[in-house]
């Protein structure tokens, strides 16, 4: 019998996959693609859609995203016949295309747009996605997950030339909350490959935009070994008590953009030799 930590487990991960905002997601206003508002509410359950959402983006990995410009391939089926699966979609393209480009698909004779905003993966339009567009769709999914009903500003940056940031969004946004990076196109019989690390500003308690924003945080009640919405815990981003060496995730910190680079789903001092790293990583910051 699963226990009440795994239950309650589940059922965040069910909210955060299922029950996006059926808004679509909004563009950024001040730079590149990188300002990004969410909302993913956490109480719409459906114990059975998990594994069908899983199995649905894996099969919408294997093509490519559009049979041309504007109308959503085949494969996307699965994922379109249901409202939770659409407003997945919807955050899906609005992560993998630029703005300008709308793919369309015909539902039951009703038709749906899906606006494109964040760019990191342009090229699936026309080929099936690659490891590392899959790696950056991922992380730009798990970014705006949210634990809580509400809709919440927040800054995405990443070594990505989709993810370029403006000097006034550096200012507005200067509350670290923490880096996403894992694969959400995982094959359905693997255990998620969702990881999240602790950034330095979440790490010194909750103030301004960070008190809404707990995917970064560890479970301390429930689970320690996962966040609030239930993704793996993979320690501080970088180690913030120099004087005395503390195990991090990420082995580099790019200060010009703002954001860790190769990270790891399990914390390590400066060697990780036999750990899997991941190139695709996305940092928040938030308002304070």
């Amino acid at each position: 019998m699963a226990s009440f930590v795994d239950m309650r487990r589940s059922l965040i991960i069910l909210a955060w996959i299922l029950t996006v905002s059926a808004a679509a997601p909004l563009a950024s206003s001040t730079s590149h693609a990188a300002v990004t508002y969410n909302r993913l509410a956490t109480n719409r359950l459906a114990t059975n859609r998990l594994s069908t959402n899983r199995l649905a983006t894996n099969r919408l990995a294997t093509n490519k995203l559009a049979t041309n410009v504007l109308v959503a391939d085949p494969s996307a089926q699965e994922l379109l016949s249901t409202p939770e699966g659409r407003d997945l979609y919807s955050y899906i393209v609005s992560c993998a295309l630029p703005a300008g480009v709308t793919i369309v698909a015909t539902v039951d004779g009703t038709p749906y747009e899906f606006p494109g905003s964040v760019g990191l993966a342009p090229r699936w339009l026309k080929r099936k996605l690659s490891k590392s567009g899959q790696g950056w769709v991922s992380a730009c999914l798990l970014a705006r997950v949210n634990a809580h009903d509400t809709v919440e500003p927040i800054s995405i940056r990443g070594k990505n030339p989709a993810l370029a940031t403006s000097p006034s969004e550096l200012v507005e946004f200067s509350l670290q909350e923490g880096a996403f990076y894992g694969n959400v196109f995982a094959s359905d019989a693997d255990p998620p490959d969702w990881n999240a690390c602790r950034g330095q500003d979440q790490a010194q308690g909750e103030t301004g935009g960070l008190v809404d924003r707990d995917c970064a945080e560890p479970d301390a009640l429930l689970d320690p070994t996962h966040t609030q919405c239930g993704f793996n815990y993979a320690g501080d981003c970088a180690d913030y008590t120099p004087v005395i060496p503390t195990p991090y995730a990420c082995r580099a910190y790019d200060p010009t953009g703002v954001f860790f680079i190769s990270c790891h789903a399990q914390p390590a001092v400066k060697k990780w030799p036999h750990a899997k790293t991941y190139r695709q990583v996305i940092t928040t910051f938030v308002k304070p």
